[in-house]
């Protein structure tokens, strides 16, 4: 018993050491046939072209979850606890998971434009002029009343981080949606839905205030579909600034993901 014991106990770290491989990598029609299943269950969020839209940028081969074949598989498969990132291994089953993997790899130039800004003056754009700390976290610091912006640099491309600055209501990020409600006694409040289902309502206002009514008790709740960030920061910052707070934007994140 003993000895059945010890050689089972012995060959557990060779088994933990064997990370499950991809079994269509040298496979030369995997990519396409990756391609395909890519273009209807991940295009809607990550670009037709894994460019990054509402979800991040998987062209440049950075990935915050993990680089290797097993991590992207398990990223996939089973989706990122806490974020928009469903799982579809059960919909996929393994093998074409595994082919997404490798269409992905294909996809993987690690090619990143060139950011003529300064990100020491972005930053403080950031939290000065622009006033972006008051709704988003960076590295702890600032509002709760946007997307956490911690790690945002590896996840999206300049150019739709540009148009989320210039046009905040073309791709609003899922859970940002406004809603307005008005009391009984006619008190309006505005904030981003926190939650929303059949008999009750949450937001957040402005000033992080965390509200939540029963429906019942509301004389009206209009959902829309804009974003509470100000669209004026065309007007706000010069080609100068804006390029400045993009550089600083890109490089969140960055020192932590390795190609």
């Amino acid at each position: 018993m003993y000895l059945r014991l010890w050689l089972i106990l012995a060959a557990l770290p060779a088994a933990f050491a064997q990370a499950p491989k991809n079994p269509f990598a040298q496979d030369p029609n995997a990519p396409e046939n990756g391609r395909t299943v890519f273009r209807i269950y991940c295009e809607p969020c990550h670009g037709i072209h894994g460019q990054g839209g509402r979800g991040p940028d998987l062209t440049r081969g950075n990935y915050s979850n993990g680089t290797r074949d097993e991590d992207l598989y398990r990223i996939v498969a089973n989706g990122i606890p806490g974020t928009a990132m469903n799982g579809f291994g059960g919909e996929l089953g393994d093998d074409n998971v595994w082919r997404v993997v490798s269409y992905l790899r294909t996809i993987a130039t690690r090619n990143t434009e060139p950011m003529k800004g300064n990100a020491a003056a972005g930053e403080k754009l950031f939290r000065g002029k622009g006033g972006c700390a008051n709704c988003h976290i960076v590295d702890g610091r600032g509002g709760r009343l946007g997307p956490e912006l911690s790690k945002i640099g590896p996840q999206h491309t300049v150019a739709y981080l540009r148009e989320a600055i210039l046009e905040p209501n073309k791709d609003i990020s899922s859970g940002y949606s406004t809603v307005t409600i008005v009391k009984r006694d006619g008190t309006k409040i505005t904030g981003i839905e926190r939650g929303l289902d059949n008999f009750s309502v949450q937001l957040m206002d402005s000033s992080d205030n965390y509200y939540s009514f029963l429906k019942r008790d509301l004389s009206s709740i209009q959902e829309e579909s804009r974003s509470l960030m100000p669209n004026s920061y065309g007007r706000l910052f010069t080609p100068a600034e804006l390029d400045d707070l993009l550089a600083y934007l890109v490089s969140l994140g960055a020192r932590e993901t390795k190609p």
